[in-house]
């Protein structure tokens, strides 16, 4: 019997992941450990690595297709070997038509495979005609599915206007000529990714479940830029260099020990209040954004913070995160300080409490002992969940969080 290939969890968040590329066609020789496809799920591009040897017989879902956590994709055995309803992989030959399948048909396995499975038709479609007096399921010529592809268009739009089929080449032409006659409207559409949905709805849900409110605190960096050139001297031949966000998660896991609320969960009748500060960083890869943990912050050194984030920094811009890397968090950073931003507020990053964000480092004059001095000041501002936080104990924690950031030698005491 071939061996199945399962789909993976993709993250916390939900359990479909979207099948980006395929590495494989059918009939391919496949290895241990080959690179079978690539998936994208609310947290980062994953690539899917075979465990099976043998020829890749069958494939259940095409590039575009959303797949949930446990269910077969891909079947991988000997040529002609029997998968597990009884059909043989790989052997019979591709029509060549394929139906174009409508999102409530079940799952299939592709053409290239012989193989299909059961379709389930909606109460009200019937298997052969809808509302809209057109089949179901649109037959379409190769070519006519990629020019279709190719300039966003729908083939059930284009079965209203051609219903005979199969759909031809021609039938796309003659469509995309009367819509350029039609006037043109002076905007575009961009397809929204997995991951843009998925920041999208939390986003939403975060802003409507925990009622924010945010605290601003000036900090005079002075300090922390002396801290942070003598480590990066002391540390240049350990090739490790510290930024002011692993400065400035040191100071706040300090702040947490005397404010142990802001590092909670809220829950209906109690909060959950963790011991150890897993930190995430805020970091921007295209498309979208991710963050990554740095564990047990309040029990590392500001050096072993600037390893494990600089890890975690350049995994997430080559792709490679896993949702392992991005679990289990209980505040969160965002910078945007290279942009020249003053100040900013920044979203919870739902079930945490509280989400700091700092802005950029200016020269700016201030009083000192009845003098005007020029010091490197910035603004952090940090938005809290009301639910768990009131609003005396974020403005004490933030005095705190200032207290450690302009004086870094308390943080060994």
């Amino acid at each position: 019997m071939a061996t199945k290939i399962i789909m993976p969890s993709g993250g916390q968040t939900t359990n479909e992941s979207l099948i980006v590329k395929w590495h494989k066609k059918v009939g391919d020789e496949v290895k241990r450990g080959d690179v079978l496809f690539e998936i994208e799920t609310d947290k980062a591009a994953l690539e899917v690595e075979s465990y099976a040897e043998g020829y890749l017989l069958a494939v259940k879902y095409n590039e575009g297709e959303y797949v949930s956590a446990g269910e077969v994709v891909a079947y991988v055995g000997a040529l002609g070997e029997k998968l597990e309803d009884g059909l043989t992989g790989a052997e019979a030959e591709e029509d060549e038509y394929q139906p174009i399948m409508k999102k409530e048909d079940a799952t299939h396995i592709g053409k290239t495979s012989g193989v299909s499975g059961p379709a389930v038709t909606s109460e009200n479609t019937s298997e052969n005609t809808s509302e809209n007096n057109y089949p179901s399921k649109i037959l379409a010529s190769p070519a006519a599915r990629y020019l279709a592809r190719k300039n966003n268009i729908s083939l059930e739009d284009v079965a209203k206007n051609s219903p005979a089929q199969p759909i031809k080449r021609i039938d796309i032409e003659n469509y995309i000529k009367g819509r350029k006659e039609q006037p043109v409207e002076e905007f575009y559409f961009i397809d929204t990714s997995n991951m843009r949905r998925v920041i999208a709805r939390r986003m939403a849900e975060s802003v409507s479940v925990a009622p924010h409110f945010t605290v601003t605190m000036e900090i005079d960096m002075t300090e922390a830029i002396k801290l942070r050139q003598i480590l990066n001297e002391d540390l240049k031949n350990q090739n490790i260099k510290v930024s002011y966000n692993d400065i400035i998660m040191k100071c706040v896991s300090k702040a947490i020990e005397e404010h142990p609320i802001i590092n909670s969960t809220y829950f209906e009748d109690r909060i959950k209040v963790y011991k150890n500060v897993n930190f995430g960083l805020a970091v921007a890869i295209k498309g979208g954004l991710v963050v990554p943990v740095v564990r047990e912050v309040n029990k590392k050194s500001i050096s072993g913070i600037a390893r494990k984030n600089a890890e975690n920094i350049n995994k997430a811009r080559d792709g490679k995160l896993q949702p392992s890397d991005m679990s289990g968090g209980t505040i969160t950073l965002s910078n945007l300080g290279m942009y020249g931003v003053d100040s900013f507020t920044a979203i919870i990053n739902q079930p945490e409490s509280c989400i700091l964000a700092a802005a950029s480092i200016v020269e700016k004059p201030v009083i000192v002992g009845g003098e005007i001095v020029v010091k490197p000041m910035m603004n952090i501002t940090a938005s809290f969940d009301h639910r768990v936080i009131d609003g005396a104990e974020g403005a004490a924690f933030m005095k705190d969080v200032k207290k450690y950031l302009e004086k870094p030698q308390l943080l060994l005491m």
